[in-house]
């Protein structure tokens, strides 16, 4: 006799949950205190797949999806998939390498994707409630447009190229991967703010594309295997190019969300630090940021210049610029050592360029409001003796209690190399005597995590890990970062952690 065990933990399952059924009284879902919402996804696909000789591999797939969440008329998408694989090492002309050489392989793939997340019924737009001072029992509730409707959101598309190669060397001991991916975006699914003058505040659309351009590479390792002791090491580096192609309606730049076409989708628009006024710079402090004393804030000039060579007006708006917060490039490594029944492990993670975004330094972050009402960190502000401070004079020229152009002491150079993990461990498996109590493996080791920061100017300034610990708009002091930016903000930093523990087998 067969027993179908699915099927028995399902009645068992069943006949459990019964009583609570039974016993569930009904209950009335208030609209005004709930978050009730339903959304449908329904999707198909096909892949065939076929191989000759272990040398040659093709994949293909279609994929058709439809969303609940789309408009009426664009909730349907069909896209396909294909890839293609070359075992070159496998090749008779090969045959010389059989010794040193284990793989190489060159892949080449391009797949359409889509993406349809976006919270449901954004095509129907919203209201806003407003409650008035007059009423018979309580206050009365008017209703205002939100959110506008969209009758033509559709699927937002994606077309990636990859080309890759695969290779292995020495029985194994060397391996690695190089890959380099174009991908193009269209019909961008983004919330886009309006003007106030529009009465409403935003609206989702499918706006603008993108495209990124990428390299990866990694090598493993097996540095020394030889008796008791054997070192494994290993390490990726990547670097990606972005940037916007187009906007909704032929615009070049949306400076309220950040956008300009040709610049990369997360850059920065703010004026650029260009230190601080010194004692010899009147003449053209006076021009630029008239009332500015040495000591205030200098940012870049980016205006026109006279006959004589001098800029022909003060700073201002048309002096904030897009600027590139994406690193060059970035990466991690790590590396285990074994002797004996020792072995140690280390992990570490590394950015080159970039810029580092830190609320804590800028406008109305704590560090800078030095007008005397708050507790402060110890500030290396300007002075006469100390004209080559980082930081601002005291007292100097401000806006809303802060230093005039302050955010732009937010900016740091996003560089670092950090130890991410350190782990020392030994195995006691082979000691006999473990085995007349019951042990197979024990094994006792101690971790530290955020050991070391070995470079970084942030670090160096104040101390705290270079990783951002936060979203933009996510329990800051000020406005004026966007969602899609990370930042290191007051949300809790990362912290340096020290672990014991031991691993029983029995």
């Amino acid at each position: 006799m067969q027993f179908n065990l699915k099927k028995i933990l399902g009645i068992v399952a069943l006949s459990l949950m019964a009583p609570f059924f039974a016993s569930a009284q009904n209950i009335t879902v208030s609209p005004n205190s709930s978050n009730y919402w339903q959304a449908g996804l329904i999707s198909y696909m096909g892949r065939v797949m076929y191989s000759y000789a272990d040398k040659y591999m093709i994949s293909a797939a279609v994929r058709s999806d439809a969303s609940s969440r789309l408009a009426k008329g664009h909730q349907w998408h069909t896209y396909p998939a294909v890839s293609v694989g070359w075992n070159i090492h496998n090749e008779s002309f090969m045959e010389g390498s059989r010794g040193w050489l284990d793989e190489l392989k060159l892949r080449v793939g391009y797949g359409e994707t889509s993406n349809q997340a976006i919270n449901p019924y954004q095509t129907l737009g919203s209201l806003g409630t407003r409650p008035y001072n007059f009423g018979e029992t309580t206050y009365a509730m008017g209703y205002f447009v939100s959110t506008l409707p969209n009758t033509e959101l559709g699927w937002e598309y994606s077309n990636t190229w990859n080309y890759g190669i695969d290779f292995a060397f020495l029985q194994g001991r060397l391996t690695g991967t190089v890959e380099y991916y174009s991908q193009k975006t269209h019909d961008i699914l983004l919330n886009l703010n309006l003007p106030s003058t529009a009465g409403v505040g935003s609206y989702t659309a499918n706006i603008g594309s993108t495209q990124n351009r990428g390299v990866e590479f990694s090598l493993n390792a097996t540095i020394i295997d030889s008796g008791d002791w054997r070192w494994d090491a290993g390490i990726n580096v990547y670097a990606n190019r972005n940037k916007l192609v187009s906007l909704a309606s032929g615009q070049t730049e949306d400076r309220g969300n950040r956008w300009f076409v040709g610049k990369p989708i997360n850059c920065l628009y703010d004026y650029e630090y260009d230190g601080l006024w010194q004692k010899g710079e009147e003449a053209l402090m006076n021009i630029l940021q008239p009332g500015a004393a040495p000591g205030d804030i200098k940012v870049k000039y980016h205006g026109e210049y006279d006959a004589a060579g001098k800029p022909v007006r003060a700073i201002d708006e048309n002096d904030r610029v897009p600027i590139n917060a994406d690193p060059n490039f970035l990466g991690g490594f790590n590396t285990r050592l074994q002797f004996r029944n020792w072995d140690l492990t280390v992990l570490g993670t590394f950015q080159a360029g970039g810029i580092l975004i830190s609320t804590l330094h800028g406008s109305s972050g704590y560090l800078n409001m030095l007008t005397g009402r708050r507790g402060q960190l110890k500030v290396d502000y300007w002075t006469e003796s100390n004209t080559g401070a980082r930081y601002p004079r005291p007292g100097g020229l401000n806006s809303n209690d802060n230093p005039l152009y302050g955010s732009t002491l937010s900016y740091f150079d996003g560089s670092y190399l950090k130890i991410g993990t350190v782990t020392l461990g030994y195995n006691f498996e082979k000691i006999g005597a473990l085995r007349r109590f019951g042990f197979d493996k024990l094994r006792v080791y101690a971790t530290a995590q955020n050991p070391f920061v070995l470079f970084s100017d942030f670090h160096r300034e104040c101390g705290l890990d270079p990783e951002p610990n936060s979203r933009g708009t996510e329990n800051q002091a000020s406005a004026g970062y966007l969602y899609r930016q990370k930042v290191i903000g007051t949300n809790t930093p990362n912290t340096r952690n020290y672990l014991f523990g031991i691993n029983i087998t029995f």
